[in-house]
């Protein structure tokens, strides 16, 4: 059975033209050189031409990937072999979603295909804690390419409310998740977004075995920070989640009418 991929998401304060642009256009200022590529921490990384490329400080060139699909504003996919040949790729796609104020994207990146590497457990163990960094410092960077004013002020008071889809990890006994002592984590990381403030409603979903939903909901000052703070630790500290009894997916949800 192929490995799950591995997906991980960010909340940038900017909209999903602006977080596109950083993601494409910047890559080169914000991509981790130094610990993250194959020429040297001195070279540049380039979308170009259809193409992911790395140049060294001499000039000299390593094709990353191929891109497959650009929509701006929306969605890129490309192939991924740094070091390696176009045969031995695994795909990366990424998906840029309004997050229910103008003021805030959520980016979500999602890599597969590991059967390409002859270990693919581990090549997928060293990219689920790889990814982490990285995305982190194109979130940074997206943050700090926002023009003063554009968008509204991010600390402002706002709202917004997102949905925490959970399902059973590769770590899940046979047994079902609610079987394993570790989901008690994931109840003492529900716990912190109530006395946070911000948890509305979280519970399984009878008709599929592990799964469950969180619903949460971010207002008043710093919305989007606190936004971002959610989607962050929803996988990083839960501890369910990074020991692998449970995956998390969030979702932006966009409340049109309530009673």
């Amino acid at each position: 059975m192929p490995l799950a991929p591995v997906r991980r998401q960010v909340l940038v304060p900017c909209d999903a033209a602006a977080a596109f642009r950083s993601f494409v256009d910047d890559v080169g200022l914000w991509w981790p050189l130094a610990t993250h590529g194959v020429l040297g921490a001195a070279g540049t990384v380039a979308f170009t031409g259809g193409l992911l490329v790395e140049t060294g400080e001499s000039g000299e060139t390593a094709t990353w990937g191929t891109v497959t699909e650009s929509r701006a504003g929306e969605s890129l996919a490309f192939t991924w072999h740094p070091g390696r040949s176009p045969e031995q790729a695994t795909r990366v796609g990424v998906t840029f979603v309004a997050a229910g104020d103008p003021r805030a994207t959520l980016v979500t990146l999602r890599h597969d295909g590991w059967e390409a590497y002859p270990d693919p457990a581990g090549a997928r163990a060293r990219y689920a804690g790889g990814w982490v960094g990285v995305l982190d410092r194109f979130a940074a960077h997206a943050e700090s390419s926002v023009p003063s004013g554009a968008g509204g002020d991010a600390s402002a008071p706002g709202e917004i409310w997102l949905v925490l889809e959970h399902t059973a990890g590769p770590a899940a006994p046979s047994g079902g998740v609610f079987s394993s002592p570790d989901f008690a984590q994931h109840v003492e990381f529900l716990a912190s977004l109530r006395d946070d403030g911000v948890l509305v409603a979280a519970g399984p979903l009878p008709d599929r075995a592990g799964a469950g939903m969180t619903m949460v909901r971010v207002t008043g000052a710093d919305t989007v920070s606190r936004a971002a703070w959610v989607v962050a630790v929803a996988q990083h500290e839960d501890a369910s989640v990074t020991g692998g009894l449970l995956e998390v997916l969030v979702r932006p949800w966009h409340v049109v009418m309530r009673g």
